[in-house]
């Protein structure tokens, strides 16, 4: 089965198509959400690499966050038109986080966070956790002052990670004494996810709905 991803990402929109699990092809996008424009030609040249048009791909995976509120209601209301174009189409969205989370490498009942930049001098923790094999939300979502981020984090035993571009300035508020892993999303975990494909796009992880200038 084919199966396409979109993942809005801090700054970058990351596309991959599968065929039963097996990655065909994986392209990024530096995009803006003021970029929304381009995003249908950018899924139609990214499957056209791969040797596919969109009629092609009846399945599809949307990251649903956390991220600024408008790249990530960009992508589900794209979603959201085709199926209404389309009833061969469907779509499922599922948290972003949970494929950076796969790059923690959590054993069995051990939990972790993935961080982003809230800007206003503030850090968005998604708490994850793996559980019979599985990685799902925790549901420990927060909203951390970067000035107290120390403090919070002060003897949580949990493995953390976050984006290349937010590494910087989270580094800057967590201190040497928190080790953040900077990672890619490994984005196969969207097509591992069992959620069933209910065209629901207004199933979004905001934390909170994005600052000016996310």
């Amino acid at each position: 089965m084919l199966h396409g991803v979109l993942d809005p990402q801090p700054g970058q929109l990351a596309f991959a198509l599968f065929d039963d699990g097996k990655l065909l092809g994986k392209k990024i996008c530096i995009m803006q959400p003021r970029d929304a424009s381009n995003l249908p030609l950018f899924v139609e040249e990214s499957l056209a690499e791969c040797g596919y048009d969109l009629q092609s791909v009846h399945y599809w995976s949307f990251g649903s966050g956390p991220g600024s509120f408008t790249f990530l209601r960009v992508v589900s209301a794209l979603g959201a038109g085709w199926a209404a174009a389309n009833t061969d189409f469907h779509f499922r969205c599922i948290p972003g986080a949970l494929a950076m989370a796969k790059c923690l490498d959590l054993a069995e009942g051990e939990s972790g966070g993935i961080l982003y930049d809230g800007r206003n001098k503030e850090i968005l923790f998604f708490g994850v956790k793996k559980e019979n094999g599985k990685l799902f939300a925790s549901g420990e979502d927060k909203i951390i002052p970067g000035a107290n981020s120390a403090e919070f984090f002060a003897g949580k035993n949990i493995k953390l990670a976050a984006f290349a571009k937010d590494a910087a300035v989270l580094q800057g508020y967590l201190g040497e004494q928190a080790d953040l892993l900077i990672a890619e999303a490994d984005l196969s975990a969207f097509v591992e996810d069992d959620s069933p494909f209910d065209n629901d796009a207004d199933k979004m992880n905001y934390i909170r709905p994005a600052v000016a200038g996310a």
